[in-house]
């Protein structure tokens, strides 16, 4: 009981600041000390600095040290990919606006995974969970930006725009520009020969990194108003129960019964049960989707995983899975 108890705890604890900063962004915003001029330039220091800066950490520290489980790279590689090219061809059989199919798939599908993966991981296991996230981090993370890049691309308000050719080349150029997979993609060697970085540089780059994540929250709240509630409240809830109910639950499932146990299968239900990246409203925004649909499925998804990962935690924990 202290185990389940310390986890819902954790989970909350780690859902509070998120909420806070959030609604600091909108209290900023209510009494005139930020406006839409600094909100402009600050996601655009998040997307195109700090955010890059924080992938390129996460995945240059991340290494290969520990056991290779190739099982459960495959699983990972073969399951996001699935989810997203599944919920690609579904939702716009329900959803006529390209922009917001944008960010519904982004949201249903891409977790906080860089930020949540770790700490949830060493709360679980200790250093063997934190030792089986790191080997999937750098796949895992690569895959969502990049299929978050593809499908941001596909359903852009610019889209129909464009004759064909024109549009592939434009996603093609977007995944290759794109801030994020630039840092992901730099990151690599770092990681697979484990090169340190200067002291100076990994404070400089720390020190930036650290701005994504309370900047991105803040501008959230301050761009938020009650009006943009109307016609998509809907849409965003449906979204964070695919993200937090129904794709963990298929997803674990179908882990258990290809034979992934313990640190593996927690993987697995962080992987697909952590709430929607922070960066996704960002990207949202940036690459001309629907960002307050975003910004909706991000705080729902955020508050239910609290709940929904402490249950999935309880259930796994009792079938003697992990």
């Amino acid at each position: 009981m202290s185990f389940l108890l310390s986890n819902l705890t954790y989970s909350i604890n780690a859902v509070t600041p998120i909420v806070i900063l959030v609604l600091l962004g909108v209290f900023l915003r209510r009494i005139g000390l930020i406006g839409d001029g600094f909100t402009s330039a600050a996601e655009k220091v998040v997307f195109k600095v700090a955010l890059p800066v924080m992938l390129f950490l996460e995945v240059a520290e991340s290494g290969m040290t520990g056991g290779f489980d190739g099982g459960l790279i495959v699983f990972c590689l073969i399951s996001v990919t699935a989810a997203f090219l599944a919920a690609s061809l579904l939702v716009p059989l329900f959803i006529k606006d390209r922009a917001k199919c944008g960010s519904f798939v982004q949201g249903a599908c891409r977790s906080n995974f860089a930020i949540l993966g770790v700490p949830l991981a060493e709360n679980l296991f200790g250093s063997s969970g934190t030792a089986a996230i790191a080997l999937v981090m750098p796949f895992v993370i690569l895959m969502f930006n990049g299929y978050s890049v593809i499908i941001l691309s596909v359903f852009s308000r610019n889209r129909n725009k464009k004759t064909d050719a024109k549009a592939v080349l434009g996603i093609i150029r977007n995944i290759i520009t794109n801030p994020l997979i630039i840092g992901v993609v730099l990151a690599i060697p770092f990681m697979v020969w484990q090169i340190r970085l200067p002291v100076i540089l990994e404070k400089s780059l720390t020190y930036t990194e650290n701005l994504a994540t309370p900047l991105a929250l803040i501008c959230l709240g301050a761009n938020f108003k009650p009006e943009s509630l109307r016609g998509r409240a809907g849409l965003a809830v449906c979204s964070s129960v695919i993200k937090t109910v129904l794709l963990p639950c298929v997803m674990v499932v179908t882990a258990a019964l290809c034979g992934l146990r313990g640190e593996s299968l927690g993987v697995v239900l962080i992987l697909f049960g952590a709430p929607t990246a922070v960066s996704s409203y960002i990207m949202a925004k940036n690459m001309e989707n629907d960002h307050d649909l975003a910004a909706q499925i991000l705080l729902l998804t955020t508050v239910m995983c609290a709940f929904t990962m402490f249950l999935g935690i309880f259930i796994l924990k009792n079938l003697n899975l992990i």
